[in-house]
């Protein structure tokens, strides 16, 4: 009687381990999001980024591109269950926000729960604009958006998607102007780190001028870090070095094509350069999409 016992204690035991390692694994693939980079359709720099979880199907996406795009983001969308949980805008150029425009004005089936963008006023940037800052595509942004459906972020701004936390480093603000130099629409970008239990991201549009650089290094110092960085204005007259030695991160990501990595008019080649020099893992559109676990 006592051997049966101790058998039964034995597979009660091993049933509850094999128990316990089910959850674990369970929670740890509810944890794990596929982070996904990927080319613009048409062949210029863009900027379009995915993270899915598929596990319980969440889904976030950053900018969307150019209108060339705007077919490739709908298959990917598609492909990806047509809800989109959270839509996050850096910044008002259209090489970032048109194929987002054109798929907000007419869905054809795609369900946006929330968009997030920069508080850029029209009179600011009418005011600064050049022909190179596509104010067609943010004019088409404002007479499109419905006051419900967006929230203007601002610094330090905390938002929780599942098991991910959003943390906003930088959204446009007046008494930042001092720090954008002449470049008021690029540097209006939203800079946020979405991290994971393990993984982190931190997104910096086209945000690129070194004074506001600086800003972030001494407002926010060791939060800036993250294993990924997308780095801005495409890794092209970007941020300077020491910001992204206060990253500190894996992996750099630029949102361009050959022609803009290694053109001689163009400086990412030697930010690429630098960071491979660093140990750091370089990816651009060459190879896109590309795709990382995220946890």
């Amino acid at each position: 009687m006592r051997k049966k016992k101790v058998g039964c204690f034995i597979i009660i035991g091993a049933v509850m381990i094999l128990a316990l390692a089910a959850v674990g694994w369970l929670i740890r693939k509810n944890e794990t999001w596929i982070l996904v980079q990927y080319a613009d359709a048409s062949g210029n720099q863009g900027m379009f980024y995915t993270m899915k979880n598929p596990f319980n199907g969440a889904l976030i996406v950053v900018d969307g591109g150019w209108p060339e795009n705007e077919s490739y983001v709908r298959a990917v969308l598609e492909e990806n269950g047509n809800v989109v949980d959270a839509w996050f805008l850096t910044h008002y150029h259209g090489d970032h926000i048109s194929a987002f425009n054109a798929i907000y004005q007419n869905p054809r089936g795609v369900t946006i729960k929330k968009v997030y963008a920069t508080p850029l006023d029209w009179d600011t940037f009418s005011e600064v604009c050049r022909d190179w800052d596509t104010p067609e595509s943010f004019r088409s942004f404002l007479d499109l958006i419905r006051d419900e459906d967006v929230t203007y972020l601002k610094a330090g701004d905390l938002i929780s998607i599942k098991n991910l936390e959003v943390e906003v480093f930088h959204s446009y603000d007046d008494s930042l102007k001092g720090y954008y130099r002449d470049d008021i629409p690029n540097n209006a970008s939203l800079i946020f780190r979405i991290s994971g239990k393990k993984d982190s991201i931190l997104f910096c549009g086209d945000a690129h001028q070194a004074p506001l650089a600086d800003y972030l290094m001494d407002t926010w110092k060791e939060k800036l870090h993250a294993g990924y960085v997308q780095t801005g204005h495409h890794g092209n007259n970007s941020f300077p070095k020491r910001f992204y030695e206060a990253v500190d991160s894996d992996t750099a990501l630029f949102d361009a094509p050959e022609w803009l990595m290694t053109g001689e008019g163009y400086t990412a080649y030697k930010l690429k350069n630098y960071f491979e020099k660093q140990g750091v893992t370089v990816w651009d559109y060459t190879t896109a999409p590309n795709s990382f676990l995220f946890r």
